[in-house]
């Protein structure tokens, strides 16, 4: 099985929701704890042997490019469409500026070391990380269905009802894509694209799942957040932060 040693971020999003701050700053650049998510996140990833990043950027990414002009190691690739496309359109601007396995992030999230231990362990060679419900707010569902040993990915979604019976868990966004799922991801752009040219990254792991299945890890007691808004930017500070760090 192929080792992971490169780590691509999604963090093109404009931060809408953010009003004001999210005018200032990319939410990859909101610190908790001190320090932002994507310089702790990257020296995490350090940290567990992964010493090749790359950014996708889009809203206000001259951020990014300091970053990587400080940081060994870091580089950013821009997506001109970020404004008019969803996240997909990142994912496939960071799968053709790499090659190989790679571990697929989200920019604006917090999590505990315990999250890339799961995902880099060479168990599988591709692997979506969930949690239990953390009740952090527009959480993303997953239902699995039956595989072999493990449950594999069926559908995403942030409406729990889409589905009948009770989700697996809650999306954490860390994805470990090895070559076999990278090229059903690739084998299923031109479709994905065109019947929806502003879908999310999420949707197009599902289409690429009926090709290749991708494996599912579940930590019910993870500690970590995602960022969108104010009160989840809060939350991250007084709640999460503080679990987190006595843990670590």
């Amino acid at each position: 099985m192929a080792r992971v040693d490169q780590a691509v971020f999604l963090a093109a999003g404009r931060g809408v929701r953010l009003g004001p701050r999210g005018r200032e700053i990319p939410k990859g650049f909101l610190e908790v704890g001190g320090t932002s998510l994507i310089e702790r996140a990257v020296g995490l990833l350090n940290a567990a042997g992964i010493r090749d990043v790359t950014i996708v950027t889009g809203h206000l990414h001259a951020h990014y490019d300091a970053l990587a002009r400080r940081l060994p190691g870091v580089r950013t690739v821009h997506n001109p469409d970020f404004a008019e496309s969803g996240s997909a359109r990142s994912l496939a601007v960071g799968l053709a500026a790499t090659e190989g396995p790679l571990l697929l992030l989200e920019a604006d999230a917090i999590w505990e070391k315990a999250a890339l231990t799961a995902v880099l362990r060479k168990t599988y060679p591709s692997l979506l990380l969930a949690s239990g419900p953390t009740g952090g707010g527009d959480e993303v569902w997953i239902w699995a269905q039956s595989g072999t040993p493990r449950p594999v990915l069926d559908f995403m979604s942030k409406r729990c009802a889409t589905r009948r019976g009770p989700p697996f868990g809650e999306l954490v966004g860390i994805t470990r894509i090895g070559a076999a799922f990278r090229a059903a991801l690739l084998a299923t752009e031109d479709r994905f694209f065109t019947s929806d040219p502003k879908g999310d990254y999420e949707d197009w792991l599902i289409a690429a799942a009926t090709r290749v299945p991708l494996p599912l890890r579940r930590i019910d007691d993870l500690v970590w957040a995602e960022i969108d808004d104010e009160a989840m930017y809060a939350r991250a500070r007084a709640t999460v932060w503080p679990r987190l760090a006595a843990r670590e």
